[in-house]
């Protein structure tokens, strides 16, 4: 444990070091591998020496953001590390209630939509594990299911506790990121998903609870927290309090029920046929998208882009009851788990081996940015080889029509409890075959081996 908080300690040191001080900084926060960063000053944040650090797995240039990859809940306990440093300091973040106004950008945007969506991730993984246990059980012991019916419905309860607030974490989130209420977005997104609303008919036409999904509850907020902040920079004081709440609800409602929620419903409709023709189809071509969209996902991962699938995961899922998407982009990990496993076994580099060594079991496990960053990119030929293992592997999982029953999450074999009903052996068919693809194709492509500098 001692040793754990001392290296807890030596990525914090670098970070603290490279990023030019605390009183550089003006957002300091995490995702499940990253630390994120965004700076005052961009000529302090030395990348080049972040990635000399001990425990840095790689630096990303996210545009107005930096991302510093350490690892699997390595992240969370670092920020907590700094947050106590940056406290002690006095050196506190530029406060954020009266952000500057920043022309439109796709990488802010795509940032921003993480940033809504990463927190929900402990819960719907939590939940999701617990769905995936029931059907484990329903799989390998049928008959104790059958003789302890409530108590599997209980675990089922729990387990689907995330879809019933998840709407409004997004709301809240988005609320927050955007300056405005959380309360607010909690507000608009609970309007939305209101069972009341199938009760109500206006100019002819039925209201409908959860119409437009994910995307209804992303648009509503955005428009809602918009206005507040709007509203709120031409009231005067001594009225705020009164009028720019209930205005925002009152014309965000409205806007809502008549406008967005209809246009969120036609993208739901569009995105549902799509998925229905590319994936769920019984052709050869369903197979062959599913091993572009493995065999690429890698390039979405290091632009940043797929951030951008996050609303569509969660609403594929609402539309399916399984997301089909996610494990065929998981297939991309899992390629490049097979080209750095032939490395391995044939670098003589010391220093290689030994990062692979520590990358490796996170990587099969799902979490693949060690091994990306700190691996296959360096190599180049690897790279390639584990895109052509995601290729194979994502071809295989859109064969199986594998999915998985909650949006996003980690990847690797840490979705087995997490895939439908009855899937669990064609995931695993599909993920050896990415293993093994990708692992091949090193061998074929073969890598320059670095050579060890000397002292």
């Amino acid at each position: 444990m001692a040793k754990k908080i001392e290296h807890l300690e030596q990525i914090a040191d670098g970070i603290e070091k490279h990023i030019g001080g605390f009183s550089n900084v003006i957002t300091l926060t995490n995702c499940m591998t990253r630390v994120r960063l965004v700076v005052k000053d961009r000529s302090l944040f030395n990348a080049d020496a972040l990635k000399q650090v001990e425990g840095v797995n790689g630096v990303v240039d996210a545009g107005e953001q930096y991302q510093i990859i350490v690892g699997m809940g390595t992240a969370a306990k670092v920020v907590s590390v700094l947050n106590k440093r940056q406290n002690a300091s006095g050196e506190t973040p530029q406060a954020s209630s009266q952000p500057t106004k920043q022309p439109f950008s796709i990488k802010r945007a795509l940032n921003t939509l993480a940033a809504i969506f990463v927190p929900t991730i402990p819960a719907l993984i939590g939940c999701g594990l617990v769905l995936g246990m029931v059907n484990i059980f329903k799989l390998m012991a049928p008959e104790f299911v059958a003789a302890n019916p409530d108590i599997f419905a209980l675990f089922t309860l729990v387990g689907k506790g995330v879809f019933a607030v998840l709407s409004i974490m997004i709301g809240m989130n988005t609320a927050k990121e955007l300056h405005a209420s959380p309360a607010i977005g909690a507000v608009m997104a609970a309007v939305l998903t209101s069972p009341g609303l199938a009760n109500i008919e206006l100019f002819g036409n039925t209201l409908v609870p959860g119409g437009g999904g994910m995307f209804a509850v992303l648009l509503v907020c955005i428009f809602s927290s918009k206005f507040e902040v709007w509203f709120r920079s031409h009231c005067k004081e001594s009225l705020d309090l009164i009028f720019t709440p209930t205005l925002t609800i009152l014309v965000s409602s409205a806007v809502a029920l008549f406008i967005l929620q209809p246009i969120a419903h036609s993208v739901n409709v569009w995105l549902g046929n799509l998925v229905s023709v590319a994936l769920l189809n019984e052709s050869a071509g369903s197979v062959a998208v599913g091993g572009v969209l493995g065999g690429g996902f890698l390039f979405l991962l290091l632009t940043g882009l797929h951030q951008g699938l996050i609303p569509i995961h969660a609403q594929i899922l609402e539309t399916f009851g399984l997301n089909y998407l996610f494990p065929i982009l998981a297939m991309g990990g899992m390629g490049q788990v097979g080209a750095a496993a032939y490395v391995y076994l044939r670098s003589k580099n010391e220093r290689l081996r030994k990062t692979i060594t520590g990358a490796l079991p996170v990587g099969i496990l799902g979490v693949g940015e060690p091994l990306l960053f700190g691996v296959s990119l360096p190599l180049g030929k690897t790279f390639v080889a584990g895109c052509i293992g995601g290729f194979a592997g994502g071809a295989v999982m859109a064969a199986f029509k594998v999915g998985i029953i909650i949006p996003f999450g980690t990847a690797g074999l840490s979705l087995i409890p997490l895939v439908g009903e009855g899937q669990i052996l064609s995931f695993l068919i599909a993920v050896l075959s990415a293993w093994g693809v990708g692992f091949l194709a090193s061998m074929i492509l073969g890598f320059t081996d670095p050579v060890e500098k000397s002292a």
